[in-house]
């Protein structure tokens, strides 16, 4: 494969960024105040959980979903075009969601790498751990109010509750921030 993961990793998450911007843009009303509708457009969910409260809204319109994603295509997958014949195939519905996730900081490495790093709770610590340890080698694409935000490469289970995503750079990671809030 690649020998420039960051680079990859990139290509990866700009592709995604534009492909859920060209779906968003198809499905969704031109006005910029659909956009609070936008998550529960692209996450499937029933029509009574979409009657919520006010309240309930405003964490929907916070939404942060991550789906799996892997190489290889399979039935009821969702084919994600990432230009230069790249192409990854994802789960329509996300594997984690808000709901599994207590808190989010912002980190960076003395290198300079830097990550937002999602802690989880105790059902989603459990979903993370199973899920990571079925499958290694796949990838979790991260979005938060209905846009992509990043892509992440599983390496290896992930037991301590704690999902890490690579940002491109610290202001990449502050957009993140933002958008989360």
């Amino acid at each position: 494969m690649l020998s420039n993961t960051s680079l990859k990793f990139s290509a990866l998450a700009l592709g995604l960024m534009l492909m859920v911007g060209c779906q968003s843009l198809s499905t969704a009303p031109s006005s910029e105040s659909s956009n609070a509708k936008k998550p529960a457009e692209t996450t499937v969910t029933t029509p009574s959980e979409r009657a919520q409260t006010s309240s309930e809204q405003q964490a929907e319109d916070a939404m942060i979903t991550v789906h799996l994603a892997q190489l290889q295509n399979g039935p009821e997958l969702l084919t994600v075009d990432l230009g230069d014949d790249k192409k990854l195939y994802a789960l329509p519905l996300p594997v984690l969601n808000r709901g599994d996730m207590e808190g989010v900081e912002a980190f960076a490495t003395k290198d300079g790498k830097t990550f937002i790093v999602f802690d989880m709770t105790e059902q989603g610590r459990t979903k993370l751990a199973e899920l990571t340890a079925k499958a290694k080698g796949h990838f979790f694409l991260f979005g938060a109010q209905g846009q992509m935000i990043g892509i992440s490469q599983i390496n290896e289970p992930m037991a301590d509750g704690k999902l890490v995503m690579p940002t491109q750079d610290k202001e990449h990671t502050v957009q993140v921030m933002e958008l989360l809030r």
